[in-house]
């Protein structure tokens, strides 16, 4: 039972990290802009910067999604995420912005960056405390496409529901009275 919980986290995570690799790397110029924002690097940096996030994000949901480097991804993402919830309070005192376009337009994944952060690094300090789930290659061959299936039809299905609901204020504000 609890290997089976190691094996539930180790996909959240995997899938919490596929999600932004995949939105970034689709809108790499909006994420550009967004890394930008931020006031850490200078405009010639930031093309090198989104690269290499993106890179190691992709490098964890692989790691996370295969089982592969128990402990050392764990504590990988730990760092990753506690780099980016320090970003995020900077940017919120410099700007007075609480929110991230990390996960496009999914947006109660957005918000409080900070708090997202934190609970997402308790969950791997647990995790670590978790017997590491043993899957063979198919295994985690699977994981790999359920992973990236489950990430981008939540995506898809969230960019649906928001093109439905600005199609309907534009009908509702096209509407005389």
């Amino acid at each position: 039972m609890i290997q089976w919980l190691g094996y539930v986290l180790d996909m959240t995570m995997s899938v919490l990290f596929f999600m932004p690799f995949y939105i970034k790397a689709i809108r790499f110029r909006n994420f550009r802009i967004e890394l930008y924002s931020y006031g850490i690097l200078p405009r010639s940096l930031v093309s090198i910067a989104a690269l290499v996030v993106l890179s190691v994000e992709f490098v964890l949901f692989l790691l996370f999604a295969t089982g592969l480097f128990g402990g050392w991804r764990e504590l990988a993402a730990i760092v990753l995420l506690a780099a980016f919830a320090f970003f995020s309070w900077r940017k919120t005192k410099l700007t007075g912005v609480d929110t991230c376009a990390c996960y496009g337009e999914i947006a109660f994944l957005n918000r409080s960056p900070v708090y997202r952060n934190a609970v997402l690094i308790g969950l791997l300090a647990a995790g670590l405390l978790l017997p590491a789930p043993e899957q063979d290659g198919y295994a985690r061959i699977n994981s790999l496409l359920f992973v990236m299936a489950l990430s981008i039809s939540i995506g898809l299905l969230q960019s649906a529901w928001n093109h439905r609901k600005r199609r309907k204020r534009r009908e509702q504000s096209a509407v005389p009275m």
